[in-house]
């Protein structure tokens, strides 16, 4: 099972190849772009990154990992996010969730690179414990709207979150 640091790593891997693809790199020629510039980044050889993107996502061969890039790149990212929940720790759903979250299935048709008009918020992975009954009912609406649990309780998370705070602070002053 990968760690949150290697799907972190094969995030930013399929964020470049999203990237170079977009500005009209082909497919095979994007991810191997990404790759190198991930192992790179991390100061570790190629084989390394190409390897979290092949056998740590329990693909027998290269073609299934492009088949799966070329699912993402046509709109039908369920294949390649199934692919990486299936073969990471729980700790590290958030970070998948929050990366398909940001970045929309398809490639443009036009041949510039993505720009991104603002920076992503830098997440942060927190564990909690619900009641089984909360945690249906969680799954429930979950499956309801269409998205993943972790999606759905982050949201409900960050809004509880911004408004507990203002009260917090509203109480502050009013001391």
């Amino acid at each position: 099972m990968m760690t949150p640091h290697s799907v972190r790593q094969l995030l930013e891997v399929f964020s470049l190849f999203r990237q170079n693809l977009a500005a009209g790199t082909p497919l095979r020629s994007s991810y191997t772009k990404a790759v190198h510039a991930v192992a790179q980044q991390y100061s570790v050889t190629y084989q390394t990154i190409g390897d979290g993107c092949r056998r740590r996502l329990g693909l027998h061969d290269i073609s299934n990992l492009y088949e799966l890039l070329a699912a993402w790149a046509k709109g039908d990212a369920r294949p390649l996010l199934r692919q990486l929940k299936e073969h990471s720790v729980d700790a590290a759903h958030a970070d998948i969730d929050a990366f398909f979250a940001a970045i929309p299935s398809g490639v443009s048709s036009h041949r510039e690179p993505l720009l991104i008009s603002a920076p992503r918020e830098e997440t942060e992975t927190v564990s909690f414990r619900l009641s089984a009954t909360d945690a249906r009912l969680l799954r429930v609406l979950a499956e309801l709207e269409r998205s993943s649990v972790g999606e759905v309780a982050a949201r409900m998370v960050a809004l509880s979150v911004r408004e507990q705070i203002k009260v917090a602070a509203q109480e502050l002053l009013q001391a």
